[in-house]
């Protein structure tokens, strides 16, 4: 579902009722003329969690405010940022559902009054989105771990539009980034990730409340989350315009927290993933060599292309498969690229089409293939911690 946001106001559809709270002080009813700025013309405001209201589990939104000048007239916009489950459920384990949105938007309204701003909850509603990150959490079934689907997706290959980085934690979890300048596709071990501290962690607004969460809890289940991160709107407006088929040129709040949307949203990402002839080979179920090369003669003896040289290209795809698949994607191709041209690998495209044809009816992984199972239904997960024995209980 949608997880975090945000969302652009501009004045007078927001009041300032506290300039003090902001640093330095927010004003935008009382303008003044005298203030020295530099050459731009431009001044921002902020306003974040302070360390004491993370230790007493006190999730604020991140706001900042901007004046600008038009014509030599003061502009005034507020950036509301936040994670939504944050807001309500004060950790970012718990997934929502459209019937919370209401929810939510009261509790945002209720939150911007403590911290000095006043929005109506229309206006909140039509406010315009401007970063948006979409998230699903999957539960893997046992015994396979977190750990496991980020070492087979790490070899896939998303091409030259994204860098890709693992990042490991002391406790033993991982991450697995796709990343551009404004959008990023992340996988992490979500337990895990929830037990680092704030400069190793994925998401840096922690509150004391989710690592007490995890310390007095037993999962059954390792959690792998998937993660899409859109941080400035241009790359938002197309992201979406490709995933919902329509031109999309703004979007509001309302509109967006919806499931049918992001489940478009993460589906769209994950399509680029294991889209490609390359990390298809790859993210393939782990068999025999001799299974592999039966499998391919069979495909060229029942679809004809038994002919001349035609052992040669059997030859070529066997070898094909098997770097990729073992070595990943990504790992030979960097390496023909650095050795040869860039060129190279391009070049390869066909005979990667070739030979994930002639391996058509042999199974992707099944960690790949319980990924895919778990975004298309797009339930949303009420996690369930394993039951614990309390000795002051007495069934006797």
């Amino acid at each position: 579902m949608l997880d975090t946001v945000t969302l652009k106001l501009k004045y007078p559809d927001f009041r300032v009722t506290n300039p003090s709270f902001f640093t330095p002080a927010f004003s935008p009813q009382n303008y003044n003329s005298n203030f020295a700025y530099g050459h731009n013309k431009y001044e921002k405001y902020k306003q974040n969690m302070t360390s004491e209201d993370k230790k007493v589990n006190n999730y604020k939104p991140s706001l900042t405010g901007y004046q600008r000048f038009e014509n030599n007239m003061p502009i005034y916009f507020l950036h509301i940022r936040f994670s939504i489950p944050k807001l309500i459920f004060r950790q970012s384990l718990q997934e929502l559902s459209n019937d919370d949105f209401s929810r939510v938007v009261s509790t945002l309204k209720t939150q911007l009054q403590f911290m000095g701003i006043e929005a109506t909850e229309t206006t909140l509603r039509k406010a315009m989105v401007i970063e948006a990150h979409f998230g699903k959490n999957i539960p893997l079934p046992s015994p396979l771990t977190a750990q496991d689907a980020i070492a087979e997706l790490y070899k896939a290959d998303v091409g030259k539009s994204k860098a890709i980085n693992m990042r490991h934690y002391e406790n033993g979890g991982q991450a697995l980034y796709f990343y551009a300048s404004s959008y990023n596709i992340i996988f992490y071990d979500k337990l895990k990730e929830m037990e680092e501290p704030k400069n190793r962690a994925v998401e840096k607004d922690k509150l004391k409340f989710e690592k007490e969460l995890i310390r007095t809890s037993d999962f059954e289940q390792d959690i792998l989350r998937f993660e899409v991160r859109l941080t400035k709107q241009p790359s938002l407006n197309a992201f979406l315009t490709k995933a919902l088929s329509r031109k999309i040129s703004g979007i509001v709040f309302e509109e967006i927290f919806d499931q049918e949307l992001c489940k478009k949203a993460v589906l769209q990402s994950w399509q680029e993933i294991i889209g490609g002839s390359a990390s298809q080979l790859a993210l393939k179920m782990d068999r025999p060599p001799e299974e592999i090369f039966d499998a391919m003669i069979n495909s060229y003896i029942s679809t004809g292309k038994r002919k001349a040289h035609s052992l040669n290209k059997l030859l070529q795809d066997f070898a094909l498969y098997t770097l990729v698949n073992k070595c990943g994607a990504r790992k030979i191709r960097d390496k023909i690229e650095k050795n040869w041209t860039p060129k190279s690998w391009n070049r390869m495209h066909v005979k990667l089409d070739r030979t994930l044809e002639n391996l058509k009816d042999l199974p992707t992984d099944h960690i790949v293939s319980d990924i895919q199972i778990a975004l298309d239904k797009f339930e949303r997960h009420n996690w369930k911690p394993k039951p614990t024995y309390n000795p002051s209980i007495d069934f006797h």
